[in-house]
């Protein structure tokens, strides 16, 4: 019975004891509550999901008769069933939940129909939960991240439409007319998805293209979805975390148009230089190319805001947790963009195509860049939304250093990895087999860091079940638990 009350405090705890200097930010929090727990909720479940699939796809690669009794687990079906899970499962409700807590607090006002965003997020999760089921049916498509099968897509878009105009309502009953940074990109994520994944399902399932322009399409939505909307929500998190967090501006704040537009021009295009090589005329794939550098501009501005401010206040970066996670993931996202950016030349490419590499680049980014900026956001959330303080603290540290070490060791397994087996795919005589086996190290090293992950998300999911079915004390009744953050995003440094 204990149990059962402490889960209903916990989704609608009572604002007794609350000071009157945090009334306006919890009147906005108790208006979301239930929608957003949900959306974490969806976000921590997907996310192991995604762990146990992403360990089965990494076995399979040095031993690929693990698990070969079960034929809806054989590689082609658990790959791309892990991919979806991680990117549509675990990263879009963990970056739409923080960026519905977002919009609504720098809006400054309570949000209503809240009930829109808590049936969009369980439709969303349905939808994902059909698409995977497709795809270990066996009808999935052979696209990149367009794997779910097209009788799964209506409800993944109709679901987001929903969320969508939750967020854009919340923005437009804001307080505040200016905007933050924050707002910015959390608009355009929302936009973008919209705009690709119809581009996509139209140009590609409803009415095909001709040729191999479907495959153009392809690329182009797979560059986007990754650089249009899951980075989108990993920077609202950045930009609005480090201020809160630390209690300081952004550094170079000013330049934030720049980085803004830029990013959105070039990696718009950036995806299309995966067509190197490809049967396609040469002017699309370098377009793709030239795009990719053209990345060196956001990333500098980036690099120095985000560097710059949190290096300022050094020791707050290991005193709170919340903020190591958004520098592991700042440095994640600048190793990964580099990364990027050289892996779009040709030479590179005639190297790495047919390799690891491009994965260990797109994991570093998805996982060490917006997983890693999204889970320090919901720390920072969880404490403010149930008016708790974390029961134990240790574990979330656990998790950080193990997440953070598996993340590191799966990366540099599948890009040093994707590259030696490259130089022996160009420059040996062997068969394929002989060197694939050369490459067992480096696969055996990724299933190490695979169950490191899996470890740090268990304790993920621990402390985030432990928070949120323990009682609050008297002393979380207080009106000092949590103190209010500064309003920094109403002021340009």
């Amino acid at each position: 019975m204990n149990l059962i009350c402490n889960l209903f405090s916990s989704i609608f705890p009572s604002l007794e004891g609350d000071g009157s200097q945090r009334e306006r930010e919890q009147t906005i929090d108790s208006s979301m509550r239930f929608a957003v727990l949900g959306l974490i909720k969806g976000s921590v479940f997907w996310l192991l999901v995604a762990s146990l699939l992403g360990l089965i796809v990494s076995v399979k690669l040095h031993s690929p008769t693990y698990l070969a009794e079960y034929g809806w687990l054989t590689y082609g079906k658990a790959y791309p069933a892990f991919w979806n899970a991680l990117v549509y499962g675990w990263l879009f409700n963990a970056g739409l939940a923080c960026v519905a807590w977002i919009i609504a607090r720098l809006g400054g006002r309570p949000s209503g129909n809240s009930a829109v965003l808590a049936i969009s997020t369980g439709a969303w999760n349905l939808a994902v939960i059909i698409g995977l089921f497709g795809i270990f049916k066996g009808d999935q498509n052979p696209y990149r991240m367009l794997e779910f099968p097209t009788y799964a897509a209506p409800f993944l878009f109709a679901a987001f439409i929903g969320l969508g105009i939750w967020i854009l309502l919340a923005f437009k009953a804001r307080a505040y007319r200016s905007s933050f940074a924050s707002q910015w990109y959390a608009l355009a994520g929302v936009f973008c998805f919209v705009w690709i994944y119809t581009v996509a399902q139209v140009m590609i399932f409803c009415m095909p293209a001709q040729g191999v322009f479907q495959s153009v399409v392809a690329a182009w939505f797979g560059g986007n979805l990754l650089g249009l909307v899951v980075a989108p929500f990993a920077f609202a998190t950045i930009y609005y975390l480090i201020p809160k967090a630390l209690g300081q501006h952004i550094v170079g704040y000013r330049q934030s148009g720049i980085a803004f537009w830029s990013w959105i021009l070039f990696s718009s295009a950036a995806g299309l230089a995966s067509l190197v090589n490809g049967p396609f005329p040469a002017w699309i794939a370098s377009v793709g190319v030239v795009a990719s550098f053209g990345l060196f501009l956001p990333l500098s501005v980036f690099t120095m805001q985000f560097l710059s401010s949190l290096f300022s206040s050094f020791s707050k970066i290991w005193d709170t947790l919340s903020v190591r996670y958004v520098f592991y993931a700042v440095v994640a996202f600048i190793v990964a963009t580099v990364l990027t950016i050289l892996g779009a030349l040709r030479e590179v490419q005639e190297m790495t195509q047919f390799s690891q590499y491009n994965d260990g680049v797109r994991y570093l980014f998805l996982v060490g860049f917006a997983g890693m900026a999204f889970t320090g956001m919901v720390y920072y959330i969880l404490p403010r939304l149930l008016n708790k303080e974390l029961p134990n603290p240790s574990l979330a540290d656990l998790q950080f250093w193990v997440q953070g070490l598996g993340i590191f060791l799966v990366t540099v397994s599948l890009v040093y990895g994707g590259w030696a087996h490259g130089a022996l795919l160009n420059g040996s005589d062997a068969d394929t087999i002989a060197i694939l086996k050369s490459t067992d190290t480096y696969l055996f090293l990724t299933t190490i860091g695979s169950v490191m992950f899996a470890i740090g998300n268990f304790a993920y999911a621990v402390s985030f079940v432990w928070i949120l079915l323990s009682p609050r004390t008297e002393k979380e009744q207080s009106a000092d638990l949590i103190e209010p953050a500064p309003e920094l995003e109403y002021t340009h440094s």
